[in-house]
């Protein structure tokens, strides 16, 4: 039986993790830092961990639709769970990257934290 005392809680986790990355932009993508807070906190945080891989599963789809397939990086089985942990790490070592557009940050940071293979 769900009770209102664990649905108040589930609220104000969603609450508290809304206001901890701020109001979605509607003219701008976030910015770094957003992605920092959001992801920083998955492992803590159960609404930041949807949050964070959800943006990241939609940065990928986006990725790949608009780089028909020609991505700067190669996620291989089982690299989407460890991918907030090496975002998180990348970001903190970029800290003068933070109020630029997530996109384009995620782009880079993906880029070296999980390169392409060459080709043999």
């Amino acid at each position: 039986m769900f009770r209102c005392d664990s649905a108040l809680r589930y609220a104000v986790s969603v609450l508290s993790a809304w206001l901890l990355i701020g109001a979605p932009a509607h003219a701008a993508p976030q910015d770094a830092s957003a992605l920092l807070r959001m992801c920083q906190g998955a492992d803590k945080v159960k609404a930041l961990s949807v949050m964070c891989h959800s943006y990241l599963n939609g940065y990928l789809d986006t990725a790949a639709s608009y780089e028909k397939g020609r991505l700067p990086f190669c996620i291989a089985e089982g690299d989407k769970l460890r991918m907030p942990t090496e975002v998180v790490s990348w970001l903190r070592l970029h800290p003068e990257l933070a109020r630029e557009a997530a996109p384009a940050v995620l782009k880079k940071a993906l880029s070296e934290r999980f390169p392409c293979q060459p080709r043999k």
